[in-house]
């Protein structure tokens, strides 16, 4: 019975703690101790957040495991290991329904903020597309790739097909590095690049690329890239014309 006091006690504190300061003024073990407050209420659950802590490497990496991995940890329970799999959905959701009365994604903060609640949290690499009309409406968001661990293939065909199939006026895309790292790899530039030209050849203009790990991301178009290679296709159609001319 003591045990329990103590135990009991000690909840009290840590949410005594929350009210006061907040959650963020908890580590991050003691933030997992409190999600599993509610899920095993008779056990030393500061024991059992630090194993998990131990065995996945980051409160990020424990939210982020399956449910059957989290099992394996010694004194989870189904209920506790559903809830703490499922909250990364949670959040995507949470964040979509904040904007949820915001279609029209007219801004460059509205736009990334979208963008970013769709591939929130997601531990492979996926790629993602919005589609807008000629006011900035809303017209389709698609998964357009889903990576497997080693990253994700994506082609300006499948960009472009988007695109075409939803009478875009615009589009952005945007996708997702799970490793924590937001530079892009020169594959994303090529591909950033052909996107570009390919689209603007059919009247549409890309927006931007976005690449998101977390909150972090970086932007094409915000990091001035984007307009590099806009003058750059301007240019190799500058000097295509004057050729042209010149042969006639």
């Amino acid at each position: 019975m003591a045990q329990e006091i103590k135990h009991d006690g000690h909840r009290d504190r840590m949410r005594e703690r929350i009210l006061t300061n907040g959650i963020s003024s908890l580590q991050n073990h003691e933030i997992l101790e409190y999600l599993l407050f509610a899920f095993i209420p008779r056990k030393n659950t500061n024991d059992i957040a630090h194993a998990l802590i131990n065995k996945f490497g980051s409160l990020s990496a424990v939210l982020n495991a399956d449910e059957s991995a989290l099992l394996e940890v010694d004194g989870m329970t189904k209920n506790a290991a559903l809830f703490l799999s499922t909250l990364p959905e949670v959040f995507r959701v949470y964040l979509k329904d904040v904007d949820a009365k915001k279609l029209n994604l007219s801004g460059r903060g509205v736009v990334r903020r979208f963008l970013c609640a769709e591939l929130y949290g997601l531990p492979v690499e996926q790629v993602v597309a919005v589609a807008l009309d000629g006011k900035d409406q809303l017209i389709a968001v698609e998964k357009l790739a889903s990576g497997d661990g080693a990253g994700v293939q994506v082609g300006v065909r499948d960009i472009v097909s988007f695109a075409i199939k939803h009478k875009a006026v615009a589009i952005t895309i945007a996708h997702n590095h799970p490793s924590g790292k937001t530079s892009p790899s020169q594959a994303d530039v090529d591909l950033t690049a052909d996107a570009y030209a390919t689209l603007e050849n059919i009247g549409v203009k890309l927006q931007d690329h976005y690449i998101f790990s977390g909150a972090n991301y970086y932007s094409f178009e915000e990091s001035g890239r984007l307009t590099k290679i806009a003058t750059m296709k301007k240019n190799i159609n500058k000097t295509f014309k004057e050729g042209m001319t010149i042969y006639d």
